[in-house]
């Protein structure tokens, strides 16, 4: 099996839409949140992108209103997210790539800070067989409204990669990691072949600072 991997980030760099949002939105056209949930939601998403967020805190706020849902549910709503909200907006040329990793023997990995239904879902759909993710805590088969600390984000993205190259004999030094955000530059420095796609202008800096490849997706479905 080869040491080498593949991993990708989700949001904006395999799908064009936001998860988080999308999840909300299809939430809303089910009747399970407010109006007013939605557009707070989508207000804290800008705050995100703009670095103005405590982003533990309003992730704690959103899971604990998942409390008591079972996750055959949670599966079930990740699998019709995927394929109402997200089968349409996935970057063709991100899919691609996938399969030329994949040709070469590659282990592939969707390394996201999305929770792991969500993320599931998506490597379901695209044969990948590996995911490392937000993580919810999860007591007799139920939901408890808490998160597995640390997110996958940031440093925490960096400590669940780490740990699952080593758990899975992975050379980081021969390995590939493609996304589209300046919050992974953590994990970013800790691979051989760090890849921007579709980069926000922070992490575009950093791209040409250190002559990292920078790719940017068209908006034309896989599917």
């Amino acid at each position: 099996m080869s040491k080498t991997a593949a991993l990708f980030d989700m949001d904006h760099t395999l799908i064009w839409v936001n998860s988080g949002h999308s999840s909300v939105v299809l939430a809303k056209r089910m009747g399970l949140v407010s109006l007013s949930h939605l557009l707070t939601g989508i207000y804290k998403i800008l705050l995100y992108r703009l670095t103005l967020l405590e982003i533990d805190e309003w992730y704690e706020a959103n899971i604990s209103m998942l409390k008591g849902l079972s996750v055959e549910d949670m599966d079930l709503f990740a699998d019709l997210w995927f394929k109402t909200m997200v089968k349409n907006h996935l970057y063709k040329e991100g899919v691609e790539l996938i399969n030329e990793h994949r040709r070469k023997g590659h282990r592939l990995a969707i390394v996201s800070n999305g929770p792991e239904f969500f993320v599931r879902a998506l490597a379901r759909a695209l044969d990948v067989p590996e995911i490392i993710s937000t993580r919810l805590e999860i007591k007799e088969g139920l939901l408890t409204g808490r998160l597995v600390k640390p997110l996958c984000y940031g440093e925490g993205k960096l400590k669940y990669t780490l740990s699952w190259a080593e758990e899975n004999d992975i050379d980081l030094g021969s390995s590939y990691f493609y996304t589209d955000s300046n919050f992974d530059l953590a994990v970013m420095s800790s691979v051989g072949h760090p890849v921007a796609v579709n980069p926000d202008f922070r992490l575009k800096r950093q791209a040409k600072l250190n002559g990292w490849p920078i790719l940017n997706f068209k908006k034309i479905s896989a599917f």
